[in-house]
């Protein structure tokens, strides 16, 4: 997996063009509110300090920032308050390398004169472990939370009707459950399952986060590969597992899975593993991931997956297979291609 993980999509927005909506030649980042027109349907709208556009880290440090020196702020979240930091980042990849670094750890005791025989992984219980972690820690990312430090949060979809204005489509039970004297105001529009909240506001956080960008690689769709958000879905440890894209992310997975008893391979079509980062640290994992046993292939981009066999990197059915020491231009790797890692993209919804 590469980049950070791409976590629960946060929201959804969309900005509507300049020769719409937006005043032409406004900038960005404007510092006071130009009030709506007469005819806006935004009169009478609640006025926000302001407007945060998703519930990850970013937006929730920034809601509670800007409420501690008085602001009036409105989150609008539309799944989950926390992110992918919380719910597939974070929070359960380090859980998931604390139990795998206690598996290694006991496996390597020796070198300090203890012996421990028979190290077994209940891979049940390391996720079991895992959700601890992130049920511990959501009561401080929670909605409640946030409305007792002073930021109000509406669960629902945003769309900018204008340089000052955005709507909130907000599914009618949670519509109900989060009614205050405020929200009663407000300018909604019920539909037979979302009402329709304007706001009004001074100043916008876009904070959105990003999702698994899936790449289009033939035969990916139908091979029921995992990302990092379905990750932790995962019940029962993989025998075999091919991680694609050998980022930050796909290597911190790789030699967590490995260490917990998968046999790993990661493919980078790039020269090198974690090719953002400088080539000396890129050098010291790859050599460490490969003392862990995980095989290693890189300058090898996937052109073709199949879900039953084989997995092609830059070649053909029977092209020659490279041991986990070579580079090249053609390989099949011959194991069911159960995890895919790729790069985050804007959580926008593909409106932005």
């Amino acid at each position: 997996m590469s980049g950070n993980t791409a976590g629960m999509p946060i929201s959804s927005l969309s900005v509507p063009t300049p020769s719409t909506s937006m005043p032409a030649g406004r900038a960005e980042g404007v510092t006071s509110q130009a009030p709506p027109s007469t005819n806006s349907p935004h009169i009478g709208a609640e006025a926000w300090d302001l407007l945060v556009v998703g519930g990850g880290t970013a937006g929730l440090v920034g809601a509670r920032t800007a409420a501690s020196f008085g602001a009036r702020v409105l989150l609008v979240e539309r799944d989950r308050t926390g992110g992918d930091c919380l719910w597939t980042g974070c929070v359960p990849s380090k859980s998931l390398l604390a139990a795998a670094a206690a598996a290694a750890g006991a496996r390597t005791a020796t070198r300090f004169g203890i012996h421990v025989s028979d190290v077994r992984v209940d891979f049940n219980e390391v996720m079991g472990h895992v959700r601890a972690a992130i049920e511990s820690i959501a009561p401080t990312d929670s909605a409640a939370a946030l409305e007792a430090a002073g930021v109000q949060v509406a669960t629902g979809t945003l769309t900018f009707t204008g340089a000052h204005t955005a709507d909130i489509a907000t599914p009618a039970a949670a519509n109900a459950d989060r009614a205050t004297p405020d929200s009663a105001t407000a300018d909604t529009a019920d539909t037979a399952n979302t009402a329709v909240r304007a706001v009004t506001f001074a100043q916008a956080l876009i904070a959105t986060g990003a999702a698994p960008d899936i790449p289009p690689i033939d035969g990916l769709g139908s091979a029921r590969a995992l990302t990092s958000e379905t990750v932790w879905n995962l019940t029962s440890l993989p025998s075999r597992l091919v991680v694609l894209g050998g980022g930050s992310i796909g290597c911190e997975l790789a030699q967590a899975f490995a260490r917990l008893g998968s046999q790993v391979t990661i493919i980078e079509g790039a020269e090198r593993i974690l090719p953002r980062e400088d080539p000396a640290a890129s050098a010291l994992v790859t050599t460490a991931l490969k003392a862990e046993g995980v095989r290693v292939l890189t300058g090898v981009p996937v052109v073709a997956v199949h879900a039953t066999a084989p997995v092609e990197a830059n070649g053909a059915p029977g092209s020659s297979e490279p041991d986990s020491n070579e580079t090249g231009s053609k390989a099949t790797a011959t194991f069911h291609a159960q995890e895919l890692g790729v790069p985050p993209m804007p959580n926008s919804g593909g409106r932005l």
